[in-house]
Order: C-alpha cells, then sequence, then structure tokens
C-alpha cells in the first residue's frame, strides 16, 4: 500500500479545519460517555465546556495526524519515530507535511505564504483545527517519519528579469520559472513589435497591430 504523501496530509488536514478539539479525541464523535470518560482520565486537559462539543466529531493534535494516516500515535511517540529531526529555525527546508513539534503539542508544516511558514494543527479547545502563521505557536522542531509517509520539496517559483527575442529583436521580461518550466506574462508581449494586448473579461485578447 503507497504511503500517504506529504501533500495529501496537508491536504487532509485542510479538510479538517474548523473541527473542534477535546482532549483524547481521535476524529470521531464524542459522546457523552466518552466526555465523562476522558474527563475522568485527563482532569483539565479536558475542559469543562468541551461537554458542549458531544454529537460532534472532535480530535485533539496527534489525533488529527492519527486521523488522516491511520497510525494511532501521541505527540511524543510521533518525535520518537521520526527519522529526520530539525530545528523549527530550519522550517524553510521542510517539505509539505512535514510534521511541526514541541513537547505536549504536534502540528502540519502547510507551507510558506509571501514568507511565512504556516501550519495546520488541533490548537486547543479554544481554536479547534486551524492554519495560522508558525509565529503563533512555540514548536521547536519539524520532523520526517519517512516509514509512514512520503515527502516531496514545495517547489519555488522564481521571477527573473531576462531577454526574449522576437522576430530578431531583442525584448527584456518578467520570466517566472517554476518546475523547470519558464513563463512569460502575457501582458509583457505587449513589448514586441506589432502585438497588443488587451481582454475580454478573464480571457487574453491577443492581436496585431
Amino acid at each position: 500500500m503507497p504511503k500517504m504523501t506529504g501533500m495529501e496530509l496537508v491536504a487532509f488536514a485542510r479538510s479538517k479545519i474548523g473541527t473542534p478539539y477535546v482532549y483524547g479525541m481521535k476524529g470521531t464523535v464524542m459522546t457523552l460517555e466518552n466526555y465523562n470518560y476522558l474527563k475522568g482520565q485527563y482532569g483539565k486537559m479536558v475542559w469543562d465546556s468541551d461537554v458542549k462539543k458531544v454529537g460532534q466529531v472532535c480530535v485533539d493534535c496527534s489525533g488529527m495526524i492519527s486521523w488522516a494516516c491511520g497510525v494511532v500515535l501521541g505527540s511524543a511517540q510521533w518525535f520518537e519515530r521520526a527519522n529526520v529531526k530539525r530545528p523549527i529555525s530550519s522550517i524553510k527546508d521542510a517539505p509539505l507535511g512535514a510534521l511541526v513539534w514541541q513537547k505536549g503539542h504536534i502540528g502540519v508544516y502547510s507551507g510558506m505564504r509571501n514568507g511565512v511558514p504556516y501550519y495546520i494543527a488541533a490548537d486547543g479547545s479554544a481554536y479547534g483545527v486551524r492554519e495560522v502563521p508558525l509565529s503563533r505557536n512555540r514548536f521547536t522542531h519539524w520532523l520526517l517519519v519517512e516509514d509512514v509517509f512520503s515527502y516531496e520539496m514545495e517547489a519555488e517559483e522564481v521571477v527573473e528579469k531576462d531577454t526574449i527575442i522576437i522576430n530578431g529583436k531583442e525584448y527584456e521580461v518578467n520570466m517566472i520559472r517554476k518546475d523547470g518550466v519558464t513563463y512569460i506574462k502575457t501582458r509583457d508581449l505587449a513589448q514586441a513589435d506589432g502585438i497588443e494586448v488587451g481582454s475580454q473579461g478573464r480571457t487574453p485578447v491577443i492581436a496585431t497591430k
């Protein structure tokens, strides 16, 4: 059976945003019996107000990851199982779906947005599952668990000025390079002689002058 990819883990976690958090729940509907048992087992870790979540699907931080992949481990056990452990300061080197970890808590790295790293986690009873900047928590490490997940590095998009030649003439344009492919913005081609660029709604229209 193929391993779950890091990207699939991110997609799964993102699909669960808004799921209520209850300590000890693993992605099933919480009954009053569940609540009373967890309250008796874990005391203050289970909030009194969590009883209002009876009848809803609930999950905790490690439970969200276990829910996704079917491997039931607590946050400390995920740390022990990881074969790659790196300081959180190097998160930019992590692939999508790497686990972000601190003692007692775990989440999923979901990528960079405008240079800011984000994560998804069941972030406690006050928040449930959410996706927020990494700075909202105090994670100390990122982890790869390669016997459970397979990973690919997030492709970077690079924009740089370069020269193209059209009908023997050189023009400087912004080129977007991603995944080994070079893209040129349609409007930049308007620099070329004999080409007009317009639009009809969202559809670019290119015509010779």
